[in-house]
């Protein structure tokens, strides 16, 4: 061997050594996770994002690994469609960690938004119709709920501006019908 192939293969030993004792450190080592919905049930498909750099997506049982993430703190954004977005910083800290997250998904939130309504909490049922707007905001039964919420807060206008919208997305539902006469009935009393 010449002298300029012990050097290269030197340099790689020691590239290749400084890698395995950082993650035998548990400096470096693999992110795994699972997501699931809010009656716990898992979320394939999902896309994640930890950081600028790490990418995945859950597997069918809703279950995730990123491989090789050094320690330390990052954004998790976690998205699929007809789901709420999560976002949070998390520290990754322990080869032995696994996250777990969960997310409504839009009927969930409809869920807790008639829950609400029927119980009478109307700055609850208002909170989480935001949340399910956010995700649709063509979804014709979210529409429906929203403009239920203005009409018990007496924003007669805005709960019609909802039905309408509702209309021209295509609905034919006939309680869109008898609910928009009553509040025009309201507003030209």
């Amino acid at each position: 061997m010449n002298s300029k192939s012990i050097i290269i293969a030197g340099f790689a030993f020691l590239l290749s050594a400084s890698c395995k004792t950082t993650e035998f450190d548990y400096k470096v080592f693999d992110v795994n996770g699972m997501i699931y919905d809010f009656s716990n049930r898992p979320i394939p498909y999902c896309e994640i994002t930890l950081g600028k750099r790490y990418n995945g997506s859950t597997d069918i049982n809703g279950r995730f690994t990123l491989p090789k993430v050094p320690t330390g703190k990052y954004l998790i954004t976690v998205t699929k469609s007809s789901f709420e977005t999560y976002t949070d910083y998390i520290n990754i800290i322990d080869r032995n960690q696994i996250i777990y997250i969960r997310i409504p998904s839009l009927n969930q939130l409809l869920e807790m938004v008639d829950d609400s309504l029927t119980k009478k909490n109307l700055f609850d049922a208002e909170e989480i119709i935001k949340r399910a707007y956010l995700i649709d905001q063509n979804n014709i039964e979210m529409l429906f709920y929203y403009a239920t919420i203005k009409y018990q807060q007496q924003k007669h206008d805005e709960a019609i501006g909802f039905l309408i919208t509702a209309k021209n997305l295509g609905s034919k539902d006939e309680y869109i019908e008898k609910f928009l006469s009553i509040l025009r009935g309201l507003i030209n009393e």
